[in-house]
């Protein structure tokens, strides 16, 4: 297969991409390629929308109810878990399955993704997907990690920790915090270099790689050189504050298409609220699940990337300006068109193209 985009148009959002501010952050913003018209949907996503719009009109409303129940776990997991991206990297890359003990005796899978001219001493991107901490895998992120790897030459590595309900709060996070730290010490045996690993994740990834990059900071390990957040889960507490507070009438709809673009944001933004039944605990006002009420001085530099119509990307925003003021280096890039996940979407959209290169320029530029 092949990208369903013409090539020249993730050349043609570098130029367009500009400067400026948003809610008391500085971003840059990233036009839609081929589209003009303010608060628009990609024309991509528009036309896969209009399609799940139609299939949904003939499905009972309550199988896309999010709560703690197997029957709603078993039926959103399937949507979750689906590979969405089109694969085109073929080759010149290696893909190493291992796994890793976790402290309770637990084999966490990893896979090392590595191109086949890797960088001596290699960057490490340490990427934790997504998918609400009870779906998702390593699988939905790969072409992007494939991606990553054929065109910087660095190495990521992908975690599939333990998902909730069955595993509740804190073993998937546990577990990719053990995964950062035996990447700490074993990365030399795969070619990379233990003085640059980035980690990164999407959505409820972000959030936990921010209980890693935490971490790493509560224990004095200087593990994590920079952190990597796209469209992530920091508020699930709720915390609000003037830079948290909102209506979805502050966020830009073209006219046109406000009937595809509203109902996502107010289905995902109500489904937030179940969290908390998901994962096993009801203590969410705590700094791990909600980091935001935490912010240190120490996070390292950091990279936030989120869309003009997801429902995270406000809390993103709060969380990029706490940054700005303890002094924390932060980089934020807003994608206009685009709502919720569109890493998942390397081969789909020409924005998750130039986020992946985006990434590798990030690493480049803050690697020791």
């Amino acid at each position: 297969m092949s990208r369903k985009y013409d090539e020249s148009l993730v050349k043609t959002i570098k130029d367009k991409e500009y400067q400026t501010t948003k809610r008391g952050v500085e971003i840059t913003v990233k036009p839609i390629p081929d589209f003009e018209g303010k608060g628009a949907m990609d024309p991509r996503l528009l036309k896969s929308t209009k399609k799940m719009n139609l299939m949904m009109k003939f499905m009972p409303k309550n199988l896309m109810k999010m709560d703690g129940s197997p029957k709603s776990i078993q039926r959103l997991r399937k949507i979750f878990n689906s590979v969405d991206s089109t694969e085109f990297i073929h080759d010149h890359f290696t893909r190493d399955n291992r796994v890793v003990k976790a402290t309770d005796g637990y084999d966490i899978p990893i896979s090392i993704f590595k191109s086949d001219t890797p960088l001596e001493n290699a960057p490490i991107l340490y990427f934790i997907h997504g998918g609400g901490f009870f779906a998702g895998s390593t699988d939905v992120v790969a072409e992007a990690l494939k991606l990553f790897v054929t065109t910087t030459n660095m190495i990521a590595v992908g975690v599939d920790y333990r998902l909730a309900p069955e595993n509740p709060y804190p073993i998937g996070h546990n577990d990719c915090y053990t995964v950062l730290k035996w990447i700490g010490e074993n990365a030399a045996s795969f070619g990379g270099d233990p003085k640059n690993i980035f980690v990164g994740g999407d959505s409820a990834g972000g959030n936990l790689t921010l209980y890693c990059s935490n971490k790493n900071i509560e224990d004095g390990l200087d593990l994590v050189r920079g952190q990597l957040l796209f469209y992530p889960t920091v508020n699930m507490g709720g915390v609000k504050d003037a830079d948290t507070e909102f209506t979805i009438d502050d966020i830009d709809m073209y006219p046109e298409h406000e009937k595809y673009i509203r109902p996502g944001i107010e289905m995902f933004s109500q489904s937030t609220a179940s969290l908390s039944d998901i994962i096993g605990t009801n203590d969410v006002m705590n700094k791990y699940l909600t980091p935001y009420m935490d912010v240190s001085e120490k996070s390292p530099v950091t990279f936030i990337s989120s869309g003009e119509h997801d429902f995270l990307t406000i809390e993103s925003l709060a969380y990029a300006k706490k940054l700005n003021k303890l002094g924390v280096d932060t980089t934020f890039t807003y994608y206009c068109g685009l709502g919720h996940a569109y890493l998942d979407h390397v081969g789909n959209y020409p924005q998750a193209e130039d986020c992946v290169a985006d990434i590798g320029e990030f690493i480049r530029k803050n690697r020791v």
